[in-house]
């Protein structure tokens, strides 16, 4: 942003700038300083003006995104919070009425200009104002904690379980899924799907009416628009549609080399070298953080059950176990052969 101050003393130190540089002269007419002040103006606006279009188009664009991290932070503007007495207030800018008295904190919790709600935390709870039309949703005695919309849903969380409001503050899917004992920490919907757990911690896919579209059976699921990707700990990940059908098994995150140690003498000094050789046999693969052994041909030695897998040998590796502290020897079919 700009103002007629800041264009004034930009054309003043242009006007230092260009004077520095040149020789002393006789003083111009008072039409032709007018004429080259006139001038800078317009240069200035050609560069200035598209910069601000550019900034408010950059500005408007983060509404469209899917990632609905973005507003957490994002207080309301335009009068709706007022501080008094140390206290911070959710009021009606119009009337100046005190809506929610006394907050901890509150952001936008939706991105529509029509439909404003902002997610507020009072006392240890979770609330919802509609600032659009000066209404409490959902008053902070209920939930302990709450996410932002998505698709016209938001998850709130009482006594460990998970339910989500729609936009009048009603609850439209019941509290019925586990939020403690599981890695989930987002509950937003996607493309129509959210990901979340049941009663033993497994989670699954659901629809936004709060059916299973992919059963809870997996210890983790990575969604896609029209399919999703799940494994459990230790196996290897699947492709399967939101009908819960395989599309492709025994996926695999990434291949790595493996190198072990060799012993050689130093042709020109005659000094014994230790260096590294690549097993051109055998390689690592990773499923998620678990990884196993595989030979060249594809073939799998191992699943996917360790930490981590190096070279001793040809024919010998060093796997270290899930608690990052154990290492076992494995030989070229995955039999342990020594314990460390």
């Amino acid at each position: 942003m700009f103002n007629e101050t800041s264009v004034e003393q930009a054309q003043q130190q242009e006007t230092v700038n260009v004077n520095d540089s040149l020789e002393p002269q006789e003083e111009q007419p008072k039409s032709h300083r007018l004429r080259k002040a006139a001038s800078w103006l317009v240069a200035l606006a050609v560069v200035l003006v598209p910069a601000f279009l550019i900034m408010q188009s950059c500005h408007g664009a983060k509404k469209d995104n899917a990632d609905y991290s973005y507003y957490y932070g994002e207080e309301p503007s335009d009068g709706h919070i007022s501080y008094e007495k140390g206290k911070s207030n959710i009021i009606n800018p119009a009337t100046k009425e005190v809506l929610v008295e006394d907050i901890d904190w509150c952001h936008y919790a939706s991105n529509s200009d029509e439909n404003p709600i902002v997610l507020f935390a009072k006392d240890g709870k979770r609330g919802f104002c509609n600032i659009m039309t000066n209404k409490v949703i959902v008053r902070p005695d209920s939930y302990t904690k709450a996410w932002v919309f998505s698709e016209g849903l938001a998850a709130v969380e009482k006594k460990g379980y998970i339910g989500f409001i729609d936009t009048t503050g009603k609850l439209a899917i019941d509290l019925r899924f586990s939020y403690r004992g599981n890695d989930l920490y987002e509950f937003v919907f996607h493309d129509g799907h959210c990901i979340v757990a049941d009663s033993t911690n497994k989670i699954g896919v659901i629809d936004t009416k709060g059916r299973w579209v992919i059963k809870p059976r997996y210890d983790h699921i990575d969604l896609a628009k029209d399919y999703a990707i799940v494994y459990n700990d230790g196996d290897f990940k699947k492709q399967v549609d939101f009908n819960g059908h395989v599309l492709q098994d025994g996926i695999i995150d990434d291949i790595s080399e493996l190198y072990y140690e060799v012993k050689y003498t130093n042709l020109e000094s005659g000094e014994p070298q230790v260096g590294r050789a690549k097993n051109n046999d055998y390689y690592k693969y990773d499923v998620g953080n678990r990884s196993g052994l595989i030979d060249s041909k594809g073939k799998i030695i191992t699943p996917p059950i360790y930490t981590n897998i190096s070279g001793i040998t040809p024919t010998l590796f060093k796997a270290r176990l899930q608690d990052w502290s154990s290492i076992v020897i494995i030989d070229t079919k995955g039999n342990v052969i020594s314990n460390i």
